[in-house]
């Protein structure tokens, strides 16, 4: 069980936030682009047979002598396409299980809000990516945990090349939650490609492990997805220097994931994970 029922208790009494009005089938908590039922006023045109005439303004009508009707604006659900990484990386040091609890939270906080949770894999098993279980209610959430619980580690493959069928082309079409490590060559075209869809969480998953290497005397790395393997020397100095590349790599993955609408969150632990991703939610206005 990746969250007990207590858990879930507080993470119904919140709910996510789009940045930016959302294009979607269904009716929901969210501010659409389209006009139709709803309660907040939005605009008036001119009446048009067929038209309610419940939404004439007839004090207008007196006025200026022309037939307007009252626009409101519509609401509706808000797409959440969760997106975890489960490259040969994510294997190491219990990232995966962080990965599982972090993505839980959000699969969660999407449901209980009415909004439809969309899942997937990257790699595939048989393709760039696997598509889970989806759900808009808290009904479907038995699905999505036994489907998280049952991700592992498999194999390479890009996040960079699976986002564009995943997430497609338009703005205002949801949000996208990455949840991930990062470690591949092109994570600045990944980042970007979240950010079309308008808004969305990066949520980086590193292990306390690969920020503080428990490393000492010569040593021999291999990359777990593409084989290739550098000696290096753990000394104080080598260990430090890495410290700070680590640092900057994590720096910089937040600026880029800002300069794409996106919400960062460095995740180390699965200790605590599921209270550090609400905090950080909150804080930064993507959940309430």
């Amino acid at each position: 069980m990746l969250l007990d029922a207590e858990t879930r208790q507080r993470l119904a009494r919140l709910t996510l936030r789009a940045r930016h009005r959302v294009r979607a089938a269904r009716k929901g908590r969210h501010r659409s682009y389209h006009l139709g039922e709803g309660l907040d006023f939005a605009d008036y045109r001119e009446y048009a047979f067929g038209d309610d005439y419940r939404r004439i303004d007839h004090h207008l009508r007196a006025r200026l002598g022309v037939t307007l009707v009252r626009l409101y604006e519509t609401e509706e659900e808000l797409p959440v396409r969760l997106v975890i990484d489960r490259s040969a990386s994510m294997g190491f040091y219990g990232k995966l299980t962080t990965a599982r609890l972090a993505a839980a939270v959000v699969a969660y906080l999407g449901l209980a809000g009415g909004d439809r949770v969309l899942t997937y894999a990257v790699p595939g098993l048989r393709g760039a990516y696997d598509v889970g279980p989806t759900g808009r209610h808290v009904s479907a959430w038995p699905q999505i945990e036994d489907w998280l619980e049952d991700l592992d580690a498999a194999g390479s493959g890009s996040l960079d090349a699976a986002l564009p069928s995943i997430v497609g082309h338009r703005a205002g079409a949801g949000i996208v939650v990455l949840v991930g490590d990062l470690l591949e060559e092109r994570w600045p075209q990944t980042i970007s490609g979240a950010g079309i869809a308008g808004g969305g969480l990066v949520l980086h998953v590193l292990a306390p492990e690969e920020l503080d290497p428990p490393l000492v005397g010569d040593v021999r790395l291999v990359d777990v997805e593409t084989g290739r393997s550098v000696e290096a020397a753990a000394t104080p100095t080598e260990l430090a220097a890495y410290r700070d590349r680590v640092e900057a790599f994590v720096e910089e993955v937040a600026a880029h994931a800002r300069r794409a609408g996106l919400v960062h969150r460095l995740v180390t632990s699965p200790d605590g994970v599921v209270d550090d991703v609400v905090r950080s939610l909150v804080e930064r206005g993507a959940a309430r």
